[in-house]
Formats: structure tokens, sequence, C-alpha cells
């Protein structure tokens, strides 16, 4: 089964609506402290920072499906693999790799979150104004 690709205001519907459901920020450790992150208050904590590349060399992390099931086997207990999984990284990119990786070892429900935190660079090559999570006004804070 394909990865759901999904827009940030219907991610974060379906994160408020279904508490079968919850956010994977896969950005790096440096991303998550100096641009900011998700405000998880408004459904129940329900999200976890579990980079898929480790920085500055940027190679898969060795950890991230071990690090997976942890996360969701701590807020699912036996019916984690039935978990809706929505990941996100920057604009896209890393959380469709992952989520697709995820895909591929057993989790059946998982979403890419397109234009992801940041977005697209507008026309002043800066990001979270034209699309994504922080351009749609989702509530997100700094760390």
């Amino acid at each position: 089964m394909p990865v759901t690709q999904i827009t940030a205001i219907d991610a974060f519907d379906l994160l408020k609506s279904d508490a079968n459901s919850l956010l994977i920020d896969v950005r790096t450790h440096e991303e998550f402290n100096f641009v900011g992150l998700v405000d998880s208050s408004y459904f129940n904590d329900r999200m976890f920072l579990l980079p898929w590349q480790i920085f500055p060399r940027m190679e898969e992390n060795p950890e991230f499906a071990a690090g997976l099931e942890k996360v969701l086997k701590k807020i699912f207990d036996e019916k984690f693999r039935d978990a809706k999984i929505i990941f996100i990284c920057r604009t896209g990119g890393r959380s469709n790799q992952a989520a697709n990786y995820a895909n591929n070892i057993g989790y059946k429900s998982c979403y890419n979150l397109v234009s992801g935190f940041e977005g697209d660079l507008d026309q002043q090559e800066q990001r979270g104004k034209i699309n994504g999570w922080k351009a749609n006004k989702l509530p997100w804070r700094q760390k």
C-alpha cells in the first residue's frame, strides 16, 4: 500500500480528531532546536522527534526502526502497527523517505506531510511563507 500524501491542514485535523494517530518529526536535532517544531499540545502531545538522518553527514539513522517501534509501543501498546503515522520534515522529502521506509517494514497507515514544516522557498528565498505547517498558521513553538 503506498504512502498517503497529506497537507498540513488535513494532518492537523487528523491528529486532533483521531486518537490512533501521531506525528513523527524526522528532522535533525539541530532543526528542532533552531527552526522550531509543531506544538503538539493541541493533540495530546502525540508527537515524537525521531531523526531520519544524523547531522552533519546526513546519513540514515541506524536506530530509526527501533526508535519508531519503541515510540509506537509506548502509546499504542500491542496495536502499535495499526497507528496512523504522519511523518514531517522541513519540506516533505525526508519525511516521504521515512514514511516509505516505515511502510516497507510493516506499518500500513503511513502519511507524508507534503511541504513539511517550513515549505517551499518564496521569491526572497525564505521558507515558512508559501506552504507547509508554518505558512498555514498551525500551532508551533521554538524549543
